[in-house]
């Protein structure tokens, strides 16, 4: 009897202990979530605001309500094409982003060199050292028509008419590849180290090659962080703007930059369109990875 009655107050005694804990986790996270409600939910709620809003003489949709902005941007080929576009370049520059990173990473993973595996991995997060606008005009300088790549193509006779890159679909998708590369060489190299190296040996011990164990064991193993990579470099991209204003030029079709200028021209009502069609959007690509991540994680 004695025990059990003992044993009642250090059940509330421990069960008030863990409250306090969580209170004072609760308390120590109230700021931040205070930054995040006041800075980030309050202006994206306002602003979604004015997609409904019908146009004032300042071009703000602060009265009324409408979906004719709604309508416009799903229903004018100009915007179409435009979505249409940056959805292309996001795809494009993450497919060759994979395709750079994977080898890097894979590189990183297999080389018995510790000097060669810091080298490759300063190599891959160098470019975040650097500013992006810096990175961008200098892509700028080596893309041009009489730059540093032209005269390569140029004395090495690989092309007498090196192929016009800046301002260019192509030259976007070079720069977004550059600036987003660890991105995805990172998750790539993280997963191939999660990997016994009991599981290569036993392959190897069954009599599977190189290329068989490669392919249906190591390639399958580090797909999630590739899956993962590639997740990000492609929500990344959607939202990039540097780069495709200063490699792009104003010629290429790039949802970020239209809400750019639209804001700045004060049409309020279509850049918050635009603005809640690429979050939707990005959005939507998270939900598709992360379904895709978890179909190809290995039980």
């Amino acid at each position: 009897m004695t025990a059990a009655t003992s044993s009642k107050p250090r059940g509330r005694g421990r069960s008030a202990a863990r409250a306090r804990s969580a209170a004072a986790g609760w308390f120590l996270l109230l700021p931040a979530l205070l930054l995040v409600v006041l800075f980030f939910l309050v202006p994206m709620v306002i602003f979604f605001r004015y997609g409904f809003g019908t146009t004032e003489d300042n071009g703000i949709g602060d009265s009324g309500f409408t979906l004719e902005h709604y309508k416009s941007f799903l229903t004018d080929g100009y915007y179409i094409d435009i979505l249409l576009s940056t959805v292309k370049i996001a795809a494009i520059a993450t497919v060759f982003s994979v395709l750079v990173s994977y080898p890097l990473a894979y590189a990183m993973w297999r080389t018995g060199s510790d000097w060669l595996r810091v080298t490759l991995g300063v190599v891959a997060f160098l470019p975040m050292l650097v500013s992006s606008v810096v990175r961008a005009y200098g892509w700028q300088v080596v893309l041009a028509d009489h730059g540093p790549l032209a005269w390569f193509l140029d004395v090495a006779h690989i092309s007498d008419n090196p192929p016009e890159l800046l301002f260019q679909t192509s030259g976007v998708v070079i720069g977004m590849v550059h600036m987003f590369l660890p991105f995805v060489v990172y998750p790539v190299y993280t997963s191939l180290q999660q990997i016994e190296p009991e599981v290569l040996e036993s392959s190897s011990d069954l009599g599977a090659s190189w290329f068989t164990t490669f392919r249906r064991v190591t390639f399958r193993l580090s797909l999630p962080g590739l899956v993962a990579g590639a997740q990000i470099c492609f929500t990344l991209v959607l939202g990039s703007l540097v780069i495709p204003s200063i490699l792009g030029g104003g010629r290429v079709k790039f949802l970020p930059v239209t809400i750019y200028n639209d804001t700045s021209s004060v049409e309020w009502p279509i850049a918050s369109v635009e603005s809640t069609v690429l979050l939707v959007g990005a959005l939507a690509a998270v939900l598709v990875f992360g379904a895709v991540s978890r179909r190809t994680k290995v039980k």
